[in-house]
């Protein structure tokens, strides 16, 4: 399901006022008139439904308010608390810094997988100019992979609100990890895909030795590493192992870091959220 994802919470009157590059998007791309009614993602994480309530061309503006029961009490929102990924797992991308156009692309998936949080990492095995452009692009002061974020959580209705953090070295995205995100539980898993088979395990095996979790079922903080286009080095490998990260090996062709990504996420993911209905035979 489509969403626009607000930046503001609705004010004392119950209305978004919107302006620049998402008045562009709503009045010319989504072509919205007044009247019209679309499910607006507000920074809460609540999916809210609301009305165009006016279009000015003039000024550049768009002014949504709330619909539906909402709208009888102004500044409250409608009770559609936001779904994230089933069981209350947090998953965070460690992604070694691949070429620009393919970050931008793993970003854009992950954010489409409800990733709570992406890391990027320079590694060994990583140009040096694609860590400089990591670190320009997870930097404040540029936006770019927030715009990618919020048209791909657009586009997919994701509820999870994605974050770049820092580009961080190696050892530096180790140490982050030892302690618990902020607001994250007590439960960590942590997985680093690895292209070799020796030393690895399979998915479900992988997860299979995690579970059950020591505190609430299905709550839980998890990590998933996944190297550039030269892959992650043997100390690297071994660095992370030492971190508590478990290698995982995925059993199919050889993939394109950005292709591992999202096929190891999924696949971890679905590994995961379904672990309460599959079996795991040793």
């Amino acid at each position: 399901m489509r969403q626009f994802v607000s930046g503001h919470e609705p004010d004392k009157d119950g209305c978004i006022r919107v302006e620049g590059d998402k008045f562009h998007y709503l009045a010319f791309v989504l072509r919205l008139e007044e009247g019209d009614m679309l499910h607006v993602r507000l920074p809460s994480g609540i999916l809210q439904p609301m009305t165009v309530a006016k279009v000015d061309s003039q000024s550049r503006t768009l002014t949504l308010s709330l619909a539906g029961e909402a709208a009888a009490s102004a500044g409250n929102s409608l009770a559609v608390p936001p779904a994230g990924i089933p069981g209350h797992f947090r998953f965070h991308l460690f992604q070694l810094v691949p070429k620009p156009p393919k970050m931008d692309l793993i970003i854009r998936q992950a954010t489409e997988c409800g990733v709570s949080s992406i890391i990027p990492v320079a590694g060994e095995f990583c140009q040096k100019g694609n860590i400089e452009s990591a670190v320009k692009k997870s930097s404040p002061q540029d936006n770019r992979w927030q715009k990618v974020i919020t048209e791909a959580r657009e586009q997919s209705g994701s509820p999870v609100g994605t974050e770049v953090l820092s580009c961080m070295k190696f050892d530096e995205a180790l140490a982050f990890w030892k302690d618990v995100p902020e607001g994250g539980s007590a439960d960590r898993l942590a997985f680093v895909l690895y292209e070799r088979s020796e030393g690895t395990l399979p998915v479900h095996r992988a997860v299979g030795r995690c579970f059950p979790l020591k505190n609430a079922p299905g709550n839980a903080d998890i990590a998933v590493m996944v190297g550039a286009e030269g892959g992650i080095s043997p100390s690297e490998l071994g660095r992370a192992k030492e971190a508590g990260f478990i290698p995982v090996h995925l059993q199919t062709n050889i993939l394109r870091c950005e292709t591992a990504a999202l096929y190891g996420l999924a696949a971890l993911q679905g590994a995961i959220v379904e672990s309460d209905i599959w079996k795991l035979n040793e």
